[in-house]
């Protein structure tokens, strides 16, 4: 072989090395055993945060605000029964004349459930196992785009079944530098 040849076989043979190593081939933890905790922060927990049983928020609250007019919302149904997972679309409506370019991650839209009482029953979880996908989510002037679907079960953060009532869904696009809210969603919760 010529000393080009061996060069390029030897680049695209670490090139597929590197290539093969994912998500997907680590490998799992021995039966019985569970991921270890992470550790307690150090620092005091940012404002607006809490935990589920508070009226506080859940959500993500670092990022600026989007600086083009817009309005962001939840769209799905509005009563759900018991146990039946249900999906809504997180929303954004352009109301500028600027196009809207977000490049984010698979999972920069979070939620989090409040009772009618306003007291978080279902937190914003910080385990989700998402992917290092980027979607670029490109919204035109006058357009709205859906940019992450999210999906309830009518459960609470430890998946036990809540009461039948009504609930509060709130959603928080956290990525891309930015912070958008979407409008809270009422929800029927039915048995």
């Amino acid at each position: 072989m010529t000393p080009r040849l061996l060069l390029t076989a030897a680049l695209l043979g670490a090139s597929l090395a590197h290539a093969q190593v994912s998500i997907f081939n680590i490998p799992a933890l021995p039966p019985g055993k569970s991921a270890p905790a992470a550790p307690a922060p150090t620092t005091p927990a940012a404002p607006g945060t809490a935990t589920p049983g508070t009226g506080a928020t859940t959500l993500p609250t670092a990022g600026a605000s989007l600086n083009i007019p817009h309005q962001a919302t939840l769209n799905g149904p509005g009563s759900l029964k018991a146990g039946e997972a249900a999906t809504w679309t997180f929303d954004l409506s352009n109301q500028g004349e600027q196009p809207i370019r977000l490049e984010h991650g698979a999972c920069d839209v979070r939620f989090e459930v409040l009772n009618a009482a306003g007291q978080v029953v279902r937190g914003n979880p910080r385990d989700t196992l998402c992917t290092m996908q980027i979607v670029v989510t490109e919204v035109a002037p006058g357009e709205t785009m859906d940019v992450q679907t999210i999906r309830w079960d009518g459960r609470d953060s430890q998946g036990r079944a809540l009461p039948a009532g009504e609930y509060t869904i709130r959603a928080v696009f956290s990525g891309a530098g930015v912070r958008i809210a979407a409008e809270p969603f009422m929800v029927t919760l039915e048995r």
